[in-house]
């Protein structure tokens, strides 16, 4: 019962904290976040990571990885940004750790402008134009 009681609390407390914005990630100082999922089958417990991310000083996250009930990868991506926290680069990796996918973004100031997709060869897949109006 201490157990459950502790790990509940835990839970409430620390999920406030991982729910929290980009500059409230930035001021508590949080480089990594760790996310821990307990199910319970018959009165026994079971834990496993659902997830990690990191983050810069700045509160942008760096790297996402999601994994399932056996600690397998299920996604796992990497992020680059500009001067302005805007992603520029976006890297998708498959569950054995290689590159499936990365996308290349450009800004006008903070409004995105252009988005390519390139495939694990570098080759461009796709590309995007973004046009804005103003009133």
């Amino acid at each position: 019962m201490k157990t459950i009681l502790m790990v509940a609390l835990t839970l409430i407390c620390v999920s406030g904290l991982w729910a929290q914005n980009k500059k409230t990630v930035k001021e508590i100082g949080v480089s990594y976040r760790t996310e821990w999922k307990y199910k319970y089958d018959d009165g026994e417990e079971l834990k496993y990571k659902e997830s990690e991310v990191s983050f810069d000083k700045r509160g942008n996250v760096l790297m996402e990885k999601t994994y399932d009930e056996d600690g397998k990868i299920l996604s796992h991506m990497e992020y680059k940004y500009d001067e302005n926290d805007n992603v520029i680069v976006e890297t998708t990796f498959n569950n054995r750790g290689k590159l499936s996918k990365r996308e290349e973004y450009k800004y006008q100031g903070n409004l995105k402008t252009e988005k390519k997709t390139f495939d694990a060869d570098g080759t461009l897949k796709s590309k995007k134009v973004y046009e804005y109006k103003t009133f």
